[in-house]
């Protein structure tokens, strides 16, 4: 009677941090789908997680640092990046992220004049 008391005791004491657990992993989920597509040509995809950076992302550490210092505001990048010059060529391309930032839906696309103001706008996030 005495242990069924204690293991009464300790569930109830460690319930509570348990569901915390939870609830704090949960915020944290950040799994999204990157796409480079051109009008012509095939599309390219990588899965990049955050918190830890992982994934089929060629740099997720980098990545996920661009990412987290606008917290997970892709329209934001650009003003994160180091100002560089671009070719005025016309050569179309989408960059489409969609998935989760910290638990928080992601659906977010945008065209660039060409490859370069692409990797120019948006760091290594777009960078495969």
């Amino acid at each position: 009677m005495n242990l069924t008391r204690l293991s009464g005791a300790l569930l109830a004491v460690a319930l509570p941090f348990a569901v915390t657990g939870v609830a704090t992993a949960a915020s944290t989920d950040t799994a999204l789908s990157l796409t480079i597509a051109m009008p012509e040509g095939p599309a390219t995809t990588v899965e990049l997680r955050c918190e830890p950076a992982d994934g089929t992302h060629p740099n997720p550490k980098d990545a996920c640092a661009d990412l987290l210092a606008v917290q997970g505001d892709f329209a934001a990048l650009q003003a994160q990046q180091e100002p560089m010059a671009c070719t005025m060529e016309y050569r179309p391309v989408i960059a489409v992220a969609d998935g989760t930032w910290r638990g928080e839906p992601v659906a977010w696309e945008q065209e660039f004049s060409n490859p370069c103001t692409l990797r120019t706008s948006t760091g290594p996030v777009f960078q495969f």
